[in-house]
């Protein structure tokens, strides 16, 4: 078996770089990073539990707690009864929480795209594979 673990730290740190370099990009700074990642979840699988989220989130009910809290202060979120069991509460995202959630990733992919315009079409076609086989790996 060949010795992989040079490229496993290499690509590791290139995407954690990346990764910080890409969370840097929005165009407004009214919420945390925490918030914006809770967001995102709702936004993409819909009202959720807060218990869910913090699953997601891999962090503590009451963490989970002060993120939507800030979130609903800020009118990303509501909090709405779950029909399904009315001990519990969903978390919903509102129209302007969409808002920013858009806003947020048309910043990032802007931001990449005058980045990835800068290189020669040999190296985005190269990246464009790691892309395929990134996801492949995510996949696993």
């Amino acid at each position: 078996m060949p010795d992989v673990a040079p490229l496993a730290n290499e690509l590791r740190l290139a995407i954690h770089r990346m990764t910080r370099r890409m969370r840097q990009q929005h165009p407004t700074h009214d919420l945390t990073l925490t918030q914006i990642s809770a967001l995102a979840i709702i936004w993409r699988e819909g009202p959720i539990t807060a218990g869910d989220l913090a699953v997601r989130e891999q962090v503590r009910p009451p963490s989970i707690t002060r993120v939507v809290d800030g979130l609903e202060s800020a009118g990303a979120v509501i909090r709405k009864d779950n029909p399904a069991d009315g001990r519990q509460v969903l978390v919903e995202i509102t129209e302007d929480g969409i808002r920013r959630m858009e806003s947020y990733v048309e910043a990032r992919e802007a931001w990449l795209a005058q980045l990835l315009a800068e290189l020669p079409p040999k190296d985005r076609e190269t990246l464009h594979r790691a892309a395929v086989i990134l996801n492949e790996l995510a996949g696993h």
